[in-house]
């Protein structure tokens, strides 16, 4: 004799939304990796979570983006914050997407404009499709030249990798 398990529908769908329910369970489905040189010239290559991040000292920037409505309040950790803890002072920033886009910050944009590594939006936690789970998030009210197509494609979401140069 043999026995057939047999999950009812809803049974299996409680379960998913019960796994989903969490705050961390679609923002913690990709890291950021971080490879760079050292001020000593050595090499760093490092994997950061979404936990590890949300550890070290907290930003909010309340800025207007045009791919939201309204103003919102991105809180994460400067980028700065975040290559500094591991003594890299780096002249270019390319950072990537999930879906492969690239962009480049350079050290003095870094400094003058403050972005962070945003893993909230107005005290949520983004998730893959409200572009996260880590946004690079400038402070386009502060700055009006922020408001260039330069910048803007600076703003890269879902980020996946820094690599400093």
């Amino acid at each position: 004799m043999t026995m057939k398990l047999s999950f009812p529908p809803l049974l299996i769908s409680c379960f998913f939304a019960f796994l989903l329910s969490s705050p961390y369970a679609i923002a913690l489905s990709t890291d950021i990796t971080l490879s760079a040189h050292q001020a000593n010239g050595k090499k760093v290559e490092l994997t950061v979570s979404l936990e590890q991040i949300e550890q070290l000292p907290q930003t909010i920037i309340t800025t207007q983006l045009p791919w939201i409505n309204g103003q919102a309040a991105f809180k994460g950790v400067k980028l700065s914050t975040l290559l500094e803890m591991h003594s890299i002072k780096p002249s270019l920033i390319r950072l990537k997407a999930l879906n492969d886009y690239t962009t480049e910050v350079t050290w003095q944009e870094m400094l003058q404009y403050e972005p962070i590594i945003a893993i909230k939006k107005d005290e949520q936690y983004l998730k893959i499709r409200d572009y996260g789970p880590f946004w690079l998030i400038f402070p386009l009210d502060q700055y009006t030249e922020l408001q260039q197509t330069t910048y803007l494609a600076k703003m890269i979401w879902q980020l996946e990798s820094i690599k400093v140069e």
